[in-house]
């Protein structure tokens, strides 16, 4: 009897074991299935088909990025955007290093919209007009570093009701744009072929917080370019060719910061310098040929003012300012 049971036993297990082998061998419906619908989109992302190249991906939230890096033309992405897409509202675009995208065109996004835009390390030369069209009130930060951007709707920013941050720095713009947004808190203009910076070119920007003209070839600043700018707080100017900061150019900054490093500046004068130090303004001065006569004497002798200009500003000869003896100044000057 003990025997009897035992074999019926081994016969079940053998049994299970060999369902078991076979479902794993065997190409059964229920396996296929499982596999077709593996490959399906993933909810609320557009089938992977038809927006190949371009990759959708979701997170718990269900926020949408769509990275269309490795589109091949402009008719591509226009094809993909085109496709069925049931919810176009995406948080994110993102196109790196791509070389074959030059002009981002009316309607190539179709009916998409997005609330942070990369475009970066590409050939992109133009960004047409109502191309981003359908991002006017989602879009807050739209980034189109390192490219060669000669032409983008500037006159198009009154309608980004949302945007607060624009980066065009590293581009091809030939002449400085006409600016204007109630809601602009940063913009990046660096290292682009401007040699002016007209009047009102910031006066528009009416919660500007942060500008950067960095890395031009600017030589001289209009009294009154950067007043009447009551959020400004950080101001980069480094990498032009400024001699001279003439009084009433700048405003505000309070607790701030100024950046003028790498320039031509040969003196400090107290009536444009002082403004700034009293409010606590960090002032950045490296690379300057700063001549370090009694031009800097209400600088040099002042402890507090010292410790808000940048580590590393020297004088023509190379003598560091923090290492200047207050005494010299206080005895001569």
């Amino acid at each position: 009897m003990r025997h009897s049971v035992n074999t019926s036993v081994k016969m079940a297990g053998l049994s299970i074991l060999c369902a078991i082998l076979a479902l794993a061998l065997c190409p059964c419906q229920g396996a296929a299935h499982t596999a077709k619908e593996g490959a399906l989109r993933l909810l609320p992302c557009p089938d992977p088909e038809d927006i190949y190249p371009c990759v959708c991906t979701v997170d718990s939230l269900h926020n949408m990025d769509m990275d269309c890096s490795l589109v091949e033309s402009e008719d591509q992405l226009a094809r993909i955007f085109s496709s069925n897409i049931p919810i176009p509202k995406f948080r994110r675009l993102v196109i790196m290093n791509n070389q074959h995208l030059k002009v981002l065109r009316r309607d190539d996004l179709g009916e998409s919209s997005f609330e942070t835009i990369f475009i970066q390390g590409g050939v992109l030369e133009e960004v047409q007009d109502e191309a981003l069209s359908n991002s006017y009130t989602s879009a807050t930060y739209i980034d189109l570093q390192d490219n060669r951007v000669s032409e983008f709707p500037f006159n198009e920013l009154p309608l980004f009701t949302s945007l607060h941050t624009l980066k065009l720095n590293m581009n091809w713009l030939p002449v400085f744009p006409a600016l204007q947004s109630d809601v602009l808190q940063q913009i990046g203009l660096d290292k682009n072929s401007f040699q002016k910076i007209p009047v009102d070119g910031f006066t528009s920007l009416t919660k500007i917080e942060s500008i950067s003209v960095s890395d031009n070839h600017i030589g001289t600043i209009v009294r009154g370019t950067f007043a009447q700018l009551p959020f400004l707080q950080k101001l980069h100017l480094d990498n032009n060719q400024l001699r001279h900061i003439t009084e009433g150019t700048i405003e505000g900054l309070k607790g701030g910061l100024l950046s003028l490093q790498e320039n031509s500046l040969t003196d400090l004068e107290e009536a444009i310098f002082r403004p700034f130090l009293q409010g606590g303004t960090t002032v950045a001065l490296n690379g300057n040929p700063l001549s370090c006569g009694c031009d800097i004497a209400w600088l040099v002798v002042n402890g507090a003012y010292m410790d808000l200009i940048s580590g590393g500003s020297t004088c023509y000869d190379g003598e560091l300012l923090s290492n200047l003896d207050p005494s010299i100044y206080q005895d001569l000057c």
